[in-house]
């Protein structure tokens, strides 16, 4: 499978994610898995992104679990697409994303 199967070959293009000064773009991926492992492919799609994962929280929810993920390095359209793609191969049984956009701290480098 390639980036582009997943509609995001744009995040990996480098697409620009400084067009507003001292902003970030950042999303926040939640997901409903059935099995824990199951994030496994979640991880290895993020990757294959090219997303940097900034945290990762799994709890227990009933018969199944649920997964946020905080990622960066891919544009809104990704994202997006990473949803869908992991909803419709049935990697997750819900899935929805949020973009932040959060202030770079002074002292770091754009």
């Amino acid at each position: 499978m390639s980036v582009c199967e997943y509609g995001l070959g744009e995040a990996s293009a480098g697409a620009d994610f400084g067009a507003l000064p001292g902003l970030e773009l950042q999303h926040d991926l939640y997901l409903t898995v059935r099995d824990w492992t199951d994030g496994q492919e979640v991880w290895r799609r993020l990757a294959h992104a090219g997303a940097d994962l900034q945290s990762l929280q799994i709890s227990r929810q009933e018969e199944a679990f649920s997964v946020r993920c905080r990622i960066k390095r891919v544009s809104s359209d990704a994202a997006r697409s990473l949803c869908a793609s992991l909803l419709d191969d049935g990697v997750a049984q819900n899935s929805s994303v949020e973009h932040l956009m959060l202030a770079r701290s002074q002292g770091r480098a754009p």
